[in-house]
């Protein structure tokens, strides 16, 4: 399954061809969600979306960065409780804080490490590695590392690469599966495997490493991705024209329904402080 980037919104299905092609795939995402995603609470304090009968036209937005998927969630949610309005790639005028994106490092339950920094990721994924590079004693030293991972296009692997793999190109045999749920099922039958996946997902038979940068291991938690703890985390940003459609928009994903959202998607809720700046800044209350 190939999943729109996340600059290519696009508006109704009339609009055009790639619009046809956009809701045909983003809507079996939608329903992918329902049946993949994990539970986290949001904070209570957040209020529900109200939406505005009258609102019509063009949301002109974009992730600065946003994962691709969280940004198609985020669209037809927010076009289900507007119908009215039309999705198209736009930036300048304002830019918010979102969400918190964050990654895990899964391995198959039996794996006995339990605390990896980012350059042993790194050496994890070069060609022919064994587990005995990390520090894996035992049996499990000679066992070799079986990299697995969502298809491109899903948002996290732009992320991975920048912050962990730099120049290194991923390894020729890694597996590639089309959703989360059949790449966690994979893992759970590969001792020797790897891979991320947005923090909120979890199988049976995997589990996910601490990771570090230099100092103390960190769990990949909400808090510690709040605080920056957790060297796989980063704010999810949005920027767009500040008109009275965006600004909808942003009153959705700044909401209950749109870090709902979020966290279906895999990801960390905004904590309330951050979007209550942001909703400030944006005028929105």
């Amino acid at each position: 399954m190939t999943v729109t980037r996340a600059s290519q919104f696009s508006g109704k299905p009339a609009r055009s061809a790639f619009a046809g092609a956009w809701m045909k795939k983003s809507l079996p995402l939608v329903a992918l969600f329902c049946l993949a995603a994990p539970a986290h609470a949001v904070d209570e304090r957040y209020k529900s979306y109200a939406p505005r009968p009258e609102l019509a036209g063009e949301v002109e937005v974009r992730g600065a960065p946003a994962p691709s998927n969280l940004l198609i969630l985020w669209g037809e949610s927010f076009r289900a409780a507007q119908p009215g309005i039309a999705m198209k790639e736009g930036g300048g005028g304002i830019r918010a804080r979102v969400a918190i994106e964050a990654l895990a490092i899964l391995v198959h339950k039996d794996n006995p490490l339990t605390c990896l920094s980012l350059d042993e990721v790194k050496a994890l994924y070069a060609a022919n590695a064994n587990w005995g590079a990390a520090g894996a004693a035992g049996a499990f030293a000679g066992e070799p590392v079986r990299p697995l991972m969502r298809e491109e296009g899903l948002g996290e692997a732009a992320f991975f690469r920048e912050a962990v793999l730099g120049d290194l190109a991923l390894p020729a045999e890694t597996v590639r599966y089309p959703r989360a749920s059949r790449l966690l099922k994979a893992l759970a039958e590969t001792p020797g495997g790897i891979a991320f996946l947005p923090a909120g997902y979890r199988g049976e038979g995997t589990k996910a490493l601490q990771l570090s940068n230099g100092g103390a291991c960190a769990a990949p938690t909400q808090t510690n991705a709040s605080r920056a703890g957790y060297p796989l985390s980063r704010f999810v940003w949005l920027e767009g024209k500040s008109d009275k459609a965006t600004l909808a928009f942003f009153d959705y994903v700044l909401s209950l329904e749109g870090q709902r959202d979020a966290v279906i998607a895999g990801h960390f809720s905004l904590p309330f402080v951050f979007a209550a700046e942001e909703r400030e800044k944006l005028d929105l209350d």
